[in-house]
């Protein structure tokens, strides 16, 4: 039997990214730490307070959360979680739980745990999990980095597929190869007077979302690299983790993403490992898979990035995502754009 005792402790701690934000989760404009994102790491320090005592086959699941949210963190400095136990009734674990960061305390509260048979626990919802993996219809997401507009569609995507119960299928292509094969539109020679108005719309659409956008002081930085590695971040379940970090990173912080060194290094952060990500870059299947993924694009009718493709129906732009949200919900309001709850 599993014997877990009263003052056993534990502390964990992250360097919050844009992906921990509010706004990442629906909530345009509010860049600091979502709620959910503070009781997560709550509950990870409560789970690591009890590890050491488990019985081989064991595992421990939150079954109630009671906590007070009561300051504000941000992204990019040490958020730190800390729990300890102060009661155990028979499987279930009571906690005393809180979260700080610089000093302040950010929340503070309980957290229960009950401790499972893993084996049993995962059979009881192993069949619906398949049926309903199965009847999800998949959303064809094609992006480029070299596309700020395919960044504002990224941060997006994974919240109006899940809210309309579709997968996102993450597809890089090569934009610069997609417009050659096609003879397409290049934007950045149109005449002066429409690339100003482009660029202030893409800044009206930033603000929106509550994201940096500035243009590269080398833009365009070849994209082929990252656009490799891209493609191991889906492989390992981080599409999306990865590609909105890497956006940011180009398009909001200024970075050379062709360097392998710092695909490396943001690979790390959204929990890759960085000798993986080098790989990546140089790996001869993966460029021929961005091959096939731009000669597939061409062949679906596309023209550009960022674009989705749902039951044979091109989506294209980030502001017809609009429409992508109405055709997957009805007649519902639309919440995409304006961000409703």
């Amino acid at each position: 039997m599993t014997v877990i005792p009263p003052g056993a402790q534990a502390r964990f701690s992250i360097m919050p990214g844009p992906n921990d934000l509010a706004a990442a989760i629906g909530n345009p404009g509010v860049n600091v730490v979502s709620t959910p994102a503070v009781i997560g790491l709550l509950e990870h320090a409560s789970h690591l307070a009890i590890r050491p005592y488990f019985e081989q086959g064991k595992m421990s699941v939150g079954t109630r959360v009671d906590v007070a949210h009561v300051d504000a963190a941000v992204q990019g400095r040490s958020l730190e979680a800390a729990s300890r136990v102060i009661a155990v009734r028979g499987r279930h674990i009571v906690f005393d739980v809180l979260a700080r960061q610089d000093g302040r305390t950010v929340m503070e509260g309980r957290h229960e745990r009950a401790i499972v048979d893993l084996a049993r626990f995962n059979n009881r919802f192993a069949d619906l999990s398949a049926t309903t993996a199965a009847t999800k219809r998949d959303l064809s997401f094609w992006y480029d980095f070299h596309s700020p507009w395919s960044y504002l569609a990224a941060t997006r995507i994974e919240d109006l597929a899940q809210r309309h119960g579709v997968r996102v299928v993450w597809r890089p292509l090569h934009l610069a190869n997609l417009i050659d094969r096609i003879d397409g539109r290049r934007v950045l020679d149109e005449n002066p007077a429409f690339l100003n108005w482009y660029k202030q719309d893409m800044q009206d659409w930033a603000d929106l979302y509550g994201i940096r956008i500035a243009y590269h002081p080398n833009f365009p930085l070849r994209p082929s690299r990252a656009l490799r590695a891209s493609l191991y971040a889906e492989r390992a379940g981080k599409a999306s983790a990865f590609v909105v970090r890497v956006m940011q990173a180009y398009w909001g912080e200024g970075a050379d993403i062709s360097d392998v060194d710092v695909l490396a290094r943001l690979g790390e952060e959204v929990g890759l490992a960085p000798q993986d990500i080098v790989a990546a870059t140089n790996d001869a299947n993966l460029k021929e898979e961005i091959e096939r993924n731009t000669n597939e694009a061409v062949a679906s009718g596309l023209f550009g990035v960022p674009a989705a493709i749902i039951d044979g129906k091109i989506f294209f732009g980030n502001d017809r995502f609009v429409m992508l949200d109405r055709y997957l919900g009805g007649d519902a309001i639309n919440r995409f754009a304006v961000g409703l709850r």
